[in-house]
């Protein structure tokens, strides 16, 4: 969030949800049009009765008329001006708002076009993520000794793709060491040798397991002992690639039971393990404190169980979408039955586990139920990504 958002992901086998269109595996990820007799053949539903849409909505069209009108996002062959994205946003409310049913339905047809983001296996994977509270002090202490830094100044990001095309959307960052760009510092060097403690400024001071799943959900609450909270979002990150710490538990938590909630209790009840754990996954978020948020990567307030994260070097920012995919349903916590998921949403976030076509991260605002929804989320399904035929911008 990105705020550029760290996406708790543990790479499972996962079980197929179903979908009402047996697709073909594809042999790439990759957008796929949709032809009319496929979206006539889908039921495009909204299992929240399309509460929050509205709001969420705003937010991306805000987004569009802040940026130059220079900018172009594409669809396939297709170019929108920021002008065109959010007259595309205007035209499907006023759609939402004035038709119901098979009539909604038509007036979609007719004047959207529908892509599906396709992964390799023909489909889409879905997780999901949260905004936490965690306790922690304005000065190190034994029960918070761990800085949450600012971006520190000597962090050099470099866009490739103004070297060359074939670097296009690519990104590096590092440090200059006589006078030669380096990679930056690790999470081990970070947090285990200290090596930014004259180099980068704490925001707080927190505990160095909670830390680490901040970074992992990009953005949260700090709430101090003075009672105080401050709102952290992500700033920048260290340019390591992010590796999923599930993948050292395989052989302590059994794939059934891996999620959020159970890797937490296991490094709480093994703290000797902890170092080699955390340090595993080499990248390292940056904060900034905002006053409101979360925030995505386009600058806007996320909106509950609205608002998703993509790949954005491949998926607009902003744009709309629909999912279908299925969310546990809790009992004392414990994950009684799964319920199917149709809703439109708002690409308005990405992440650095989020990658390439048919990948989804679905936000579901803070407290208990999204730390659950979040945790445990790792589910196939579908999303398309809807934009208005440029004939009926006019």
């Amino acid at each position: 969030m990105k705020t550029f958002i760290i996406i708790f992901s543990i790479g499972l086998v996962l079980v197929y949800t179903g979908c009402d269109v047996f697709v073909r595996p594809p042999s790439e990820p990759r957008l796929e049009l949709l032809t009319s007799s496929e979206f006539t053949s889908y039921a495009w539903l909204d299992d929240l009765s399309f509460e929050g849409v509205e709001e969420a909505v705003a937010q991306s069209i805000e987004y569009y008329r802040k940026l130059d009108a220079s900018k172009k996002f594409q669809y396939g062959a297709i170019t929108y001006s920021p002008e065109d994205m959010a007259a595309s946003l205007g035209l499907f409310l006023k759609i939402v708002k004035n038709f119901q049913g098979r009539e909604r339905m038509e007036q979609l047809r007719e004047k959207f076009l529908f892509y599906e983001s396709k992964n390799a296996e023909g489909n889409a994977f879905f997780t999901g993520y949260y905004e936490p509270l965690l306790d922690g002090s304005f000065i190190p202490t034994d029960k918070f000794p761990e800085p949450v830094y600012e971006t520190p100044d000597d962090l050099i990001e470099v866009d490739l793709g103004r070297f060359s095309e074939k670097w296009k959307n690519e990104k590096i960052v590092g440090r200059l060491d006589d006078n030669k760009l380096v990679p930056y510092d690790s999470r081990e060097e970070i947090v285990y040798y200290n090596t930014l403690k004259e180099r980068a400024k704490p925001i707080a001071y927190v505990n160095e397991i909670e830390l680490f799943f901040l970074q992992i959900q990009g953005s949260g609450l700090i709430r101090l002992s003075d009672g105080r909270i401050k709102r952290v979002n992500y700033a920048q990150k260290n340019g390591h690639p992010y590796t999923a710490i599930g993948r050292v538990l395989k052989d302590k938590i059994s794939p059934d039971e891996m999620s959020l909630q159970t890797i937490k209790e296991y490094l709480y009840a093994n703290p000797d393990e902890v170092r080699n754990i955390l340090a595993y996954n080499k990248s390292y978020t940056f904060f900034r404190e905002v006053e409101e948020g979360p925030l995505g990567n386009i600058e806007v307030p996320l909106t509950p169980n609205r608002s998703v994260a993509m790949d954005s070097r491949l998926i607009p920012g902003g744009s709309l979408a629909f999912i279908e995919t299925e969310l546990p349903v809790f009992d004392n916590d414990q994950i009684a039955e799964w319920k199917p998921v149709k809703r439109f949403v708002l690409v308005q976030d990405t992440g650095g586990a989020i990658r390439d076509h048919g990948r989804v991260d679905i936000f579901f605002g803070h407290g208990r139920q999204a730390e659950l929804l979040a945790g445990h989320l790792k589910q196939r399904g579908r999303v398309f990504i809807i934009v208005a035929r440029k004939e009926f911008l006019l």
